[in-house]
């Protein structure tokens, strides 16, 4: 048997929330790595200033520890060529979790001035990622779409999945009362890719039906036209909150809720790439979910582990809901075997082992 190789491994990032899902999941798969020793370079300020501080802290570490590996996480596009300095010499692993000039070019995001903008970034953003020894992304169709704008080889890019925070709110509740309403939670930061215009208009064909939406979040410009729409379409069965404390969502709005909603239901180019985080936290919580189906080779299957809707439309939402509203015995069901799947692909211990053979490949 050979043995393993001891690896030290820097995990550097600069983002305005630190604490951000695929931050801390990735941070968690380091240390579940046998004989990997890690050394921590995330940013505690959330201003301008955390930049000074990662790069602080990765300087330190570089002369301190002299790390084998550097992973350089979401969103590392903007401290890229500073970190690549530091670390020159040694390989830099770099997360392309998400293309900011296909955000630009292919989402609508900033309008006419957005587009502009994600042309100046491509180049830039190509050459984060030739410069860099391995890449990882989030699904297999990202590792597609990575091959294909920016010519970086699918040899050289790791697939990890997203996965969840671990939640401590026990056994799921399980109890069906057909005699309520049925809770179906939505939250989210309503990008293009959520297709929150989908599930008003969805919300709004179930109008007299015993089913009560719960919907949280939105900002800015995306929250506007929310509004917009909720009060031009007025479905008297949506409920909106613009904000819930993490902790709150994940002791209380989501165990109480019977339903849950992953999307993405918005049908842009990335919602045909992404598995949702949300998604991965409703099947870790054993919560029956209802997601916009993609082509990833990923074993969701329709009424026995979640509920499958076509993008982009009302009406295959809406059917969802109504079989959920008459099949609510089956749910407690779709969610044990959603957590089953959760535990089989998406679980810290599976997400490091995606992640191990990046490291190895370049130590």
């Amino acid at each position: 048997m050979t043995d393993r190789k001891a690896i030290k491994v820097c995990h550097v990032v600069s983002y305005r929330a630190p604490n951000y899902i695929r931050t801390r999941n990735l941070q968690a798969a380091l240390h579940q790595i046998q004989d990997c020793e890690v050394f921590d370079a995330t940013n505690t300020r959330r201003g301008f200033l955390r930049y000074f501080e990662t790069i602080w802290k990765t300087l330190r570490i570089r002369v301190q520890n002299n790390p084998d590996v550097y992973v350089l996480g979401f969103r590392g596009h903007e401290i890229f060529w500073i970190i690549r300095l530091i670390a020159i010499g040694k390989p830099l692993i770099f997360d392309e979790f998400m293309s900011p000039s296909d955000a630009l070019l292919s989402e609508g995001k900033g309008g006419l001035l957005g587009r502009i903008a994600g042309i100046l970034i491509y180049p830039l953003e190509w050459l984060c990622l030739q410069l860099s020894a391995r890449c990882l992304t989030d699904t297999i169709l990202h590792r597609q779409f990575i091959a294909d704008r920016f010519a970086v080889s699918e040899s050289r890019t790791d697939v990890v999945y997203v996965g969840a925070v671990p939640s401590d709110v026990g056994s799921p509740r399980q109890v069906v009362d057909n005699n309520k309403p049925l809770s179906v939670l939505f939250y989210g930061t309503f990008l293009p890719l959520h297709g929150m215009d989908v599930l008003l208009h969805a919300c709004k064909l179930l109008e007299g039906k015993p089913i009560e939406f719960r919907i949280i979040g939105g900002a800015g410009k995306a929250l506007a036209r929310f509004q917009g729409l909720l009060n031009d379409l007025n479905p008297g069965n949506v409920v909106h909150d613009t904000w819930v404390d993490f902790e709150d969502l994940q002791s209380t709005v989501i165990p109480n809720a019977d339903l849950c909603l992953g999307g993405p239901f918005g049908g842009t180019p990335q919602a045909r790439r992404v598995i949702t985080g949300k998604t991965f936290q409703f099947l870790e919580q054993s919560k029956p979910t209802v997601i916009g189906k993609v082509d990833e080779p990923v074993a969701f299957v329709d009424r026995r582990n979640c509920l499958l809707v076509e993008q982009g439309s009302p009406e295959s939402l809406a059917a969802a809901f109504e079989w959920a509203l008459a099949n609510r015995e089956q749910l407690p069901a779709i969610g044990a075997n959603g957590r089953k799947l959760f535990d089989k692909q998406f679980s810290i211990e599976s997400l490091a082992a995606q992640l191990e053979p990046a490291l190895r490949a370049v130590t």
